[in-house]
Formats: C-alpha cells, sequence, structure tokens
C-alpha cells in the first residue's frame, strides 16, 4: 500500500554526468604562481579529462578547475570564514591617558578661613 506523504528532507539531486567544474562562469584575471610537481601532474590529469567531457579548450578547462578549486577551498574552510565575517580590528588609537590625582597644596596661612571668635564665659568676644 502507497503512502501519500512525502519523504523528509530534501530531494535527491541527480546524478552527475561531467566535471563538476563546468559550473558558473566567472570573470578572468592572470595569477602566476608556482605548485608543486604533484599538485601540477594532478591538475594536467584533471584538465584533460575535463577538456575530454566537455569539449573545450585546454586552457578554459584550466581555468575553469583552478577557480572552482580555489572558491571551494575558500568556501568551506570555516576558520578563514569566521575572520572574514568578524568585525574588523578597531584602529589603534593613542592609548587613554588618565590625569594622575591631584594633591591640593598644603594650606597657607594666608589661604585659611580666619578663626571663629570664641565666646568667653563673660560674653565677650575674642
Amino acid at each position: 500500500m502507497e503512502t501519500k506523504q512525502r519523504k523528509v528532507g530534501r530531494p535527491k539531486a541527480p546524478p552527475r554526468t561531467g566535471p563538476l567544474v563546468l559550473g558558473q562562469e566567472q570573470e578572468r584575471t592572470k595569477v602566476t604562481l608556482e605548485i608543486s610537481e604533484r599538485a601540477a601532474d594532478e591538475l594536467a590529469e584533471y584538465t584533460r579529462w575535463v577538456e575530454k567531457s566537455a569539449g573545450i579548450s585546454a586552457s578554459e578547462a584550466r581555468f575553469k578547475t583552478v577557480d572552482f578549486a580555489l572558491r571551494e577551498i575558500f568556501r568551506r574552510d570555516r576558520i578563514w570564514q569566521a575572520e572574514r565575517r568578524a568585525p574588523a580590528e578597531p584602529a589603534k588609537a593613542a592609548p587613554v591617558v588618565t590625569p594622575a590625582p591631584t594633591t591640593r597644596p598644603a594650606a597657607t596661612p594666608s589661604s585659611l578661613p580666619s578663626p571663629v571668635s570664641r565666646a568667653t564665659a563673660d560674653g565677650s568676644r575674642t
């Protein structure tokens, strides 16, 4: 007996039939860099496969492969993404200097208030 309930979760994607790198078109810029011999060999092998599978030129296959690989690494690196999303460090401002507490100068006789006159026992003031 069939149920009419849908399966929970994301529907399965159709199986891939070609290279993953053929997804999106991107603007280009030229960058020259050195890579290890092992990586260069694997890159050459993979780009030959992309070239053959998609019927594109070797340079186009190489561009798409390297572009995709780098974007995926940047996307999947959680620490890098957290660093990018963190607020920028505040500019190093001059340290705030609080003035030292000032002490009052010792009282001098001229700055003291005049003495309060006291009444004497006979009622006269001094």
